[in-house]
């Protein structure tokens, strides 16, 4: 897992593998190592924007089944109609 790190303590950013792994400062990496760290950045932004989107999906349908089962059950089992005497 890739891990981003910002601390108070390091003013440069940097990233590790695990949490008691080997930071490595991103400005020191690679032109490679910065190029796939840019991709990852930006992966995780879609799958988290994704994760998002689709959790608000799900409840969007949930709510939308409710309805569909409550209009369902109003059609298939109407309540009694109480019929009102007038004397």
């Amino acid at each position: 897992m890739v891990e981003e790190n910002k601390t108070e303590s390091v003013e440069e950013p940097t990233i590790k593998f695990v949490d008691d792994g080997k930071e490595h400062k991103i400005n020191e990496m690679p032109d490679n190592a910065k190029e796939l760290m840019a991709r990852w950045q930006e992966k995780k932004q879609v799958r988290d924007e994704f994760i998002v989107k689709a959790n608000n999906d799900i409840d969007d349908l949930n709510t939308l089944l409710g309805s569909y089962e409550a209009r369902m059950k109003n059609i298939l089992e109407p309540a009694e109609e109480k019929k009102i005497e007038v004397q």
